[in-house]
């Protein structure tokens, strides 16, 4: 799957935790430090993600009391080097970024399952590895939601909306897709969607849509859902070129972001659309390595809340995909752009 659709996740379970499961100890005792490794794309290589998820893992050691080594690494030996040299460094647990590809992760595996052989847990972020605590950013029903509602709010609730996906279908935009219809049926009434159409590959900034076609077959068109990023690229300038700014709206996937990519910057600033993130990254390198602490400790995740702290708080895990999603989305807005585009 490409890394600028992957969103991954599935409905996270409700329910509580017991208090005793809640972050911290209850004996007041010191804690001994703990070594936790980072295994992360080389931020030199491009990765928008590695330097504020660093900075947050960052803080989340020092909140702690632990010792954090950071091993940048690209493709399957790079990363599987990575995590043989912090097994034997004896670290407590060994967090990997797991968004290079599945031809990657599926050689990388062996070497998480010798680690955890070692009684050193592990996990992954933002993709799913087999076996390992998955810390995503969000969950498909948690991104589309986002989407739905920074539309909703730009058409005051009310209108006619289409839901543009893309092509090939990746099994998470059918998820988004789906999300978002029944999110749209139920919360805004007065909202009628008149169409699904279909754009490019999904990738970058490589739109097909054409919007002329569009508002001549709908003419009372007053909004779009932009699942994903190539017509988050495309359509919005289509939008100021046929002066429908303020009369025509649209939320679409901001890809990797916050940073926003200049052109998606550009297409907030002139009032054509709202971007929506998955998540903080920042928040996400947080959780990564709290969550890595906790299994440190001895301590296993079972459904319900967990109270983290700091500038993530509560989250939710859910058993069955080994799943800890830090959830709420992130939505750009003119209001906020100078936030996001530093």
């Amino acid at each position: 799957m490409n890394k600028q659709l992957v969103v991954v996740a599935i409905l996270v379970a409700a329910g509580a935790v017991a208090a005793g499961l809640l972050a911290g100890t209850s004996s007041g005792a010191p804690k001994a430090q703990r070594t936790i490794g980072l295994v992360l794309p080389d931020p030199n290589g491009g990765d928008p993600l590695s330097a504020p998820v660093e900075q947050g893992a960052n803080a989340a050691a020092s909140a702690l009391g632990d010792s954090l080594v950071i091993i940048p690494a690209d493709g399957p030996a790079g990363m599987t080097s990575a995590v043989n040299s912090l097994v034997a460094q004896h670290a407590a647990a060994i967090a990997v970024n797991t968004d290079q590809g599945y031809g990657t992760v599926k050689q990388v595996l062996p070497a998480l399952a010798q680690a955890r052989a070692a009684g050193i847990p592990t996990l992954s972020y933002e993709q799913q590895f087999p076996g390992s605590v998955w810390v995503p950013q969000s969950t498909p029903q948690q991104y589309a939601q986002a989407l739905a509602d920074a539309l909703a709010s730009q058409m005051s609730k009310r209108g006619q909306f289409v839901i543009v996906a893309c092509r090939p279908a990746e099994t998470i935009v059918t998820a988004w897709l789906k999300a978002a219809k029944a999110y749209m049926g139920s919360h805004y009434p007065r909202m009628h969607r008149v169409g699904i159409v279909y754009g490019g590959t999904g990738n970058g900034a490589a739109g097909t849509l054409e919007l002329r076609p569009l508002l001549k077959k709908y003419p009372h068109l007053r909004g779009l859902i932009l699942l994903c990023p190539s017509e988050s690229f495309t359509v919005p300038p289509q939008i100021v070129h046929a002066h429908k700014v303020g009369k025509l709206f649209s939320s679409g996937n901001g890809q990797d972001c916050p940073p926003l990519f200049s052109q998606l910057a550009n297409n907030v600033r002139s009032g054509a659309e709202e971007v929506v993130c998955a998540g903080d990254p920042v928040n996400l390198g947080y959780l990564t390595v709290w969550a890595a602490d906790h299994l440190a400790g001895g301590q296993a995740f079972t459904p319900g809340s967990y109270d983290v702290g700091g500038p993530v708080g509560s989250v939710t895990y859910q058993s069955l995909n080994e799943e800890l999603p830090l959830g709420r989305p992130i939505t750009i807005t003119q209001a906020n752009l100078t936030q996001y585009t530093g």
